[in-house]
C-alpha cells in the first residue's frame, strides 16, 4: 500500500468503508458495455474526488481502457484498505475534516504511515486526546492534569499511567509536553 497513497481520499475508518463500498460498485460494472469510468466515478464520489482518483490511475500508468488492469487496481487497493493500521482516538470535541487531516498528515509525516482513525467523542476529556494505536494507549488529554488539581497533587512531576511508560520514556515526553516531545523525536 506504500506505493498507493490514498489518503487524499480518505482518513478515518468510516471513510474508508465507505469508499471501498464506492469502488466495489464501480467494479462490479467494469465489464458492461456501456461502462464508462469517469461517469461511473462522478455517480459514486463526485467532481473533486473524481478528477483525483483519475489522476491517481494516471500516476499509476492505468487508463479507463483496460477493464482487466482496472479490476486489478481496484482489487490492489481494496487490499490496500484492510491492511491500513487503525488508531482509535477519543477526543473532547467532535473533529472538524480539517482536523481530522492536520491529524492524518502529521502521521503520513511523521511516521510515514497513512493510517485510518476510530474516533470516538468524550466530553469528559475535557481537551485533547486518548490514542490507541500499535497496541498503546496514550492519554495526551487534559482530564489526568485537571484531576490531580482537584486532588491537590503536586504537578510539577506528571505521573503517567503505567500503560503510558513505555511511550513516554521511548519519546521522553510527559503528558504536558507529550505532543511536541513526541514531533521531535518521531
Amino acid at each position: 500500500m506504500e506505493d498507493l497513497d490514498l489518503s487524499e481520499f480518505f482518513q478515518t475508518k468510516a471513510q474508508a468503508h465507505d469508499f471501498s463500498l464506492r469502488l466495489a460498485a464501480i467494479s462490479e460494472k467494469v465489464y458492461e458495455t456501456d461502462f464508462n469510468l469517469e461517469k461511473a466515478l462522478m455517480e459514486q464520489f463526485g467532481i473533486r474526488k473524481k478528477d483525483a482518483f483519475i489522476s491517481f490511475l494516471r500516476n499509476h500508468n492505468l487508463s479507463g481502457e483496460s477493464t482487466s488492469a482496472l479490476k486489478a487496481m481496484f482489487s490492489k487497493i481494496a487490499e490496500g484498505i484492510s491492511a491500513l493500521p487503525v488508531v482509535s482516538l477519543t477526543l473532547a470535541i467532535e473533529p472538524t475534516e480539517q482536523i481530522i487531516k492536520d491529524l492524518s498528515d502529521w502521521f503520513i509525516l511523521n511516521m510515514k504511515k497513512h493510517v485510518l482513525f476510530d474516533i470516538k467523542i468524550d466530553p469528559t476529556l475535557i481537551a485533547g486526546t486518548t490514542m490507541t494505536y500499535a497496541g498503546k494507549y496514550m492519554d495526551f488529554s487534559i482530564k489526568p492534569v485537571f484531576d490531580a488539581v482537584l486532588k491537590g497533587d503536586d504537578l510539577t512531576k506528571p505521573v503517567p499511567k503505567q500503560s503510558d511508560l513505555t511511550f513516554y520514556k521511548k519519546y521522553n515526553a510527559t503528558p504536558l509536553n507529550g505532543y511536541q516531545q513526541v514531533a521531535q523525536h518521531a
